[in-house]
């Protein structure tokens, strides 16, 4: 669906001479990310409003998508299972941070920014077999990742201090799926090396 929608805007855009045909395909794939972030935000502003979880969206996008950018990690082949994917992320985040009580939360807070920072300091970039990065682009990549993850390790230190326990529990909580997206995306490019190597 959004690459049909991305294919028909790019077409309307070089028949009306906007656009050259020259650079389609990457008009196309530009599109197709532009729309693709526009649905995903548009979900995340609905589970906002279905779980009541204003705040917890807010601050799970704000923290998360920096880190993500940088850190890397698993993406899916297609917009569909990255859409199901962001929905299911974003459901449990919203329902952990109503059930996870305040005496549990400095715990939690801990091993979820401890073991994302571990893999981060060690680990990131996580490059993607779609998204290669070059030598510089790693280093470029692993400083800010770490920098981000610091940062935010610092605010959700301070939030807790000053009695915010759910603002720095949705941070942590994006530290902890960001560590699964890590995970997973180590294994796909075994998997994909292994492949590699097999032909």
């Amino acid at each position: 669906m959004v690459e049909r929608l991305a294919e028909r805007l790019v077409a309307w855009q070089i028949r009306n001479k906007y656009l050259t045909s020259q650079d389609q395909k990457l008009y196309q794939y530009a599109f197709e990310l532009l729309i693709g972030q526009v649905v995903n935000l548009l979900i995340a502003c609905l589970l906002a409003v279905v779980f009541q979880a204003y705040g917890t969206v807010l601050v799970f996008l704000l923290s998360f998508i920096p880190l993500r950018s940088y850190a890397g990690g698993h993406h899916a082949d297609n917009f569909n299972t990255c859409t199901l994917i962001s929905t299911g992320i974003l459901c449990s985040v919203c329902a952990a941070a109503k059930w996870i009580p305040n005496e549990a939360v400095f715990g939690t807070n801990l091993v979820c920014s401890t073991v994302c920072g571990g893999v981060i300091f060690f680990l990131a970039p996580i490059e993607d077999h779609n998204k290669p990065l070059s030598r510089r682009e790693r280093k470029i990549y692993g400083r800010l990742a770490k920098g981000i993850w610091a940062a935010e390790a610092l605010v959700w230190m301070i939030c807790y201090q000053m009695h915010r326990e759910r603002m720095s529990l949705v941070i942590a909580l994006g530290h902890l799926v960001l560590f699964f997206l890590l995970a997973a995306g180590m294994i796909k490019n075994r998997k994909y090396k292994r492949q590699a190597e097999d032909i």
